[in-house]
């Protein structure tokens, strides 16, 4: 199996070219790993991040359905680990939070859409955010889609949200990372490489730490 580093490289290059649509399944037959940001902005801005107890499943319909059980804590533990070593501290109040993440899993290959920031920021609706996490979308136009057994985390900054309760205001993603290839036998997920995914997409993001300083 190649390196998970050249995976990233082997992305990177897809998506820094004036490709729209890159075809994911050239990339590697075991995993790979992609990740994007917007360079505007300065995360050693953020201290603090909202993080839910439970992974998003797409592909199973409109309706939000949620993956809870000990290989997803397994998953959000050690995001929340790589947050921590990063000088981020995770709270329980979403409207206290400076970014909220959100992970998700596709249990089938679904139709969405990555932020492509050559082409314009992706974006989560407002009320995504609600009190209850309702039903669950992909606030996107659909691009291409993610095969069975892709990851999915997305940042979105949520000191951009209105202070106005009754303004419904579309906050910003400005991180996201992906993972594709972690199943085997057609339908179980691999937690070792899963975990190793989550390990990387944030290795090859240097600038998600609050001492991080562009020299």
């Amino acid at each position: 199996m190649k390196k998970l580093f050249l995976f990233a490289l082997a992305v990177t290059a897809l998506f820094s070219s004036c490709e729209k649509n890159p075809d994911l399944n050239k990339l590697d037959s075991d995993y790979a790993v992609y990740t994007n940001y917007d360079n505007s902005i300065q995360f050693n801005k953020f201290s603090s991040y909202y993080l839910p107890d439970s992974i998003l499943v797409a592909g199973g319909g409109m309706k939000a359905q949620y993956w809870k059980d000990e290989n997803a804590q397994k998953i959000i533990s050690e995001v929340v680990a790589e947050m921590d070593d990063r000088g981020y501290t995770r709270v329980d109040d979403k409207e206290k939070a400076d970014i909220g993440l959100q992970l998700s899993y596709a249990q089938q290959t679904t139709q969405i859409i990555t932020p492509g920031y050559g082409y314009g920021y992706g974006w989560w609706g407002a009320g995504f955010w609600g009190p209850f996490w309702n039903d669950w979308y992909y606030p996107y136009p659909v691009s291409y889609s993610y095969d069975t057994g892709t990851f999915v985390a997305e940042m979105v900054d949520l000191t951009a949200k209105s202070t106005d309760q009754n303004k419904k205001v579309d906050l910003p993603v400005i991180w996201h990372a992906y993972a594709s290839g972690l199943v085997y036998n057609n339908s179980r997920i691999d937690m070792q490489l899963t975990l190793r995914a989550v390990e990387q997409a944030f290795e090859q993001s240097p600038y998600l730490n609050i001492l991080y300083t562009d020299k």
